[in-house]
C-alpha cells in the first residue's frame, strides 16, 4: 500500500504537523498531490470572499483587507519545532510531487488510480463521491474532537461550550461529513498548558491531533489498529454546525474568566 498526502500549500500547518508526525514515526510517503495550482490557487480566496458576501460578513473594506493580517499567529508550542520543520522541507524538496489542477479534477481521479492501492492523507477541498467511490484508495482526516459526538464545524467550540473532554480523532472520509470508520480517537489533555482563548484551544487542540497521524497509520501497518464504525448517528436535531458569533463570544468570555 502506498502511502500520500494532499495539500493546496507547502505552507499549510496541518500538511506539515501531519507530514512532520509520519516523518517521525518511519513513514516516508510516497508522493504529495499538491492540488489547487495554477488558476485554482486563488480559489481559497474566492471562497472567502464569495462567503463574506453572502453572509454580510464585512462591516467595512478595511475588514477584507486586514482578513488575512489580522489572523492570529500559531504561538510557538503549537507548531513544529525549527528542526521538526527542516525535516519536513527537506523531504518536500526531494518527495515525488503530482501537480493536479483540483482535488476533484478528472486527471486528479485517473492518477489516483493508477497509484493502486494507497491511503491518503489529506488537505483542504472537499471530496466528491467520484473520488471518494475510488475502490482501491482510503482517505483519511483528521478531526479535533470526538465522533461520532461532535460532527461538523467548530467542534472544539461545542466540545467547550459544553464542559466535554476534547478528542483527537484519525477517520476515514465519506460522503457523510464526519461519519466515515474511525482509524483512531484519543483524549487530548488541556490541563497542563495554559489556554486563555478559543484560538489557543483551537490551534493546540489541532496540532496535537495531527501528531496522532502517523503513529495512526504506523499502528494500522502494524495491524495493532483497524477501522471501526461510528456509533449511531445521533439526531439530526443534535448535529453540529458553525456556532453562531454571540455564543463565540460569550464562551471566549467564559474561557477568559476560568
Amino acid at each position: 500500500m502506498k502511502i500520500g498526502l494532499t495539500t493546496y500549500s507547502f505552507d499549510n500547518k496541518d500538511f506539515r504537523e501531519q507530514l512532520s508526525s509520519m516523518l517521525k514515526n518511519g513513514i516516508k510517503p510516497d508522493y504529495i498531490l499538491l492540488h489547487y495550482g495554477g488558476k485554482f490557487k486563488y480559489n481559497k480566496g474566492f471562497n472567502f470572499l464569495r462567503k463574506t458576501l453572502k453572509q454580510q460578513r464585512f462591516k467595512s473594506l478595511p475588514f477584507l483587507l486586514s482578513y488575512k493580517k489580522n489572523k492570529p499567529s500559531a504561538p510557538a508550542k503549537f507548531k513544529l519545532s525549527e528542526s521538526d520543520s527542516k525535516e519536513v522541507d527537506n523531504y518536500i524538496s526531494l518527495a515525488n510531487i503530482i501537480n493536479a489542477k483540483g482535488i476533484n479534477a478528472p486527471y486528479t481521479i485517473n492518477k489516483i488510480r493508477s497509484l493502486g492501492v494507497t491511503m491518503i492523507a489529506c488537505n483542504g477541498g472537499r471530496l466528491h463521491s467520484d473520488v471518494l467511490n475510488i475502490s482501491t484508495a482510503v482517505f483519511l482526516n483528521v478531526h479535533a474532537s470526538k465522533l461520532p459526538m461532535y460532527r461538523g464545524m467548530n467542534n472544539v467550540e461545542w466540545a467547550l461550550w459544553e464542559h466535554n473532554e476534547i478528542y483527537g480523532t484519525i477517520h476515514k472520509i465519506s460522503i457523510g461529513i464526519d461519519e466515515g470508520d474511525i482509524l483512531y480517537q484519543e483524549k487530548i489533555d488541556t490541563s497542563n498548558i495554559e489556554l486563555k482563548t478559543i484560538s489557543d484551544y483551537r490551534q493546540y487542540c489541532f496540532f496535537k491531533s495531527n501528531e496522532m497521524m502517523g503513529m495512526a497509520i504506523k499502528d494500522y501497518f502494524d495491524k495493532k489498529l483497524s477501522f471501526t464504525k461510528q456509533d449511531a448517528p445521533r439526531a439530526p436535531i443534535a448535529q453540529y454546525y458553525i456556532m453562531h458569533p454571540i455564543l463565540k463570544e460569550y464562551l471566549q468570555k467564559r474561557l477568559a474568566q476560568k
